[in-house]
C-alpha cells in the first residue's frame, strides 16, 4: 500500500515517491531500513519514468543537478550514520515546508542564475543518502522556473534515476543493504507497476493549474507527516 500511494503520486507529479513512501514506511520498518528499500523501489520508479519521458527531459539542467547531488552523496550518508533518527525527520520536515512556502509565494529564480542549480543539487545530494528524499530542493527549482508539467516530470525523474544509482552504490559499499531491503523491494514491485500505468493514464486529465495544486499539496502533505513522526516518534 506504501509503494502504491507513493508511485500514483510520482506518476502524477513527477516526484513524491519517498516523501510520502518513507514516512509509511517507519510504521513497519525502522528509518534507516525504511529509506533503503526506499531508495531501491524509486530506482525501479524514476528509472522507468525517465525512459518513457526522455524527449521531454532538459538535458543541461540534469547534467548540473546530477553532478552535484553526487558531490553531496558522501556528506549524506555521513549524516545517515551520526545523526539521530528524531533530527533526521525534524531537518527533512523543515526542508520540505521552506520549499513549499517558497513556491505558494511564486520564488522565482532566473534561468541564467546557475548557482542555484549547484547549490540546490548539493543540498539533494545530502538529502539523498541521509533521508531517501532528494525532491525538495529539486522541485522548489524547477518549480521557480516555471516549467511545464512534461519537462518538470521528465527532468526530475531523470536526474532522481542518475542519483539514486549513486546512493544504492554508498549504501551496499557501507553495509546499510541487507537481504531484508531487497526482499521487501522486490515484493514491492508488482504494485508500483500497476499504479504507475494508473498514474500514466491519468496524466491527461491534470491541467497545469491543477498540477501546480498538485505539487503545493505533496509537499504541504509530505512535510507536516515528516515532523508529525518526529515529534510523536
Amino acid at each position: 500500500m506504501c509503494v502504491a500511494i507513493a508511485a500514483f503520486a510520482q506518476s502524477l507529479a513527477g516526484f513524491g515517491f519517498s516523501l510520502l513512501s518513507v514516512p509509511m514506511m517507519v510504521l513497519f520498518l525502522s528509518p534507516r531500513d525504511a529509506v533503503v528499500v526506499s531508495v531501491l523501489v524509486a530506482s525501479v520508479s524514476t528509472t522507468t519514468q525517465a525512459v518513457a519521458d526522455r524527449r521531454f527531459t532538459e538535458w543541461k539542467t540534469v547534467r548540473r543537478l546530477s553532478l552535484m547531488s553526487y558531490a553531496g552523496m558522501p556528506f549524506g550518508l555521513f549524516v545517515f550514520n551520526v545523526v539521530s533518527e528524531r533530527n533526521l525527520r525534524f531537518g527533512l520536515g523543515a526542508v520540505v515546508i521552506v520549499a513549499t512556502v517558497l513556491i505558494v509565494r511564486n520564488f522565482q529564480i532566473p534561468e541564467n542564475a546557475r548557482r542555484y542549480d549547484w547549490v540546490l543539487g548539493f543540498v539533494s545530494g545530502v538529502l539523498n543518502t541521509s533521508t531517501s528524499t532528494n525532491g525538495p530542493p529539486l522541485v522548489f527549482l524547477l518549480k521557480s522556473r516555471s516549467m511545464d508539467a512534461a519537462t518538470f516530470r521528465a527532468t526530475l525523474n531523470t536526474v532522481f534515476s542518475i542519483a539514486n544509482i549513486g546512493a544504492l552504490i554508498l549504501f551496499l559499499g557501507s553495509g546499510k543493504m541487507t537481504e531484508e531491503n531487497l526482499v521487501g523491494a522486490a515484493f514491492a514491485l508488482p504494485a508500483l507497476a500497476l499504479t504507475l500505468r494508473i498514474g500514466y493514464a491519468m496524466r491527461k486529465r491534470v491541467n497545469e493549474e491543477a498540477f501546480t495544486r498538485l505539487v503545493v499539496g505533496l509537499m504541504l502533505l509530505s512535510g507536516a507527516s515528516v515532523l508529525i513522526s518526529a515529534v510523536t516518534q
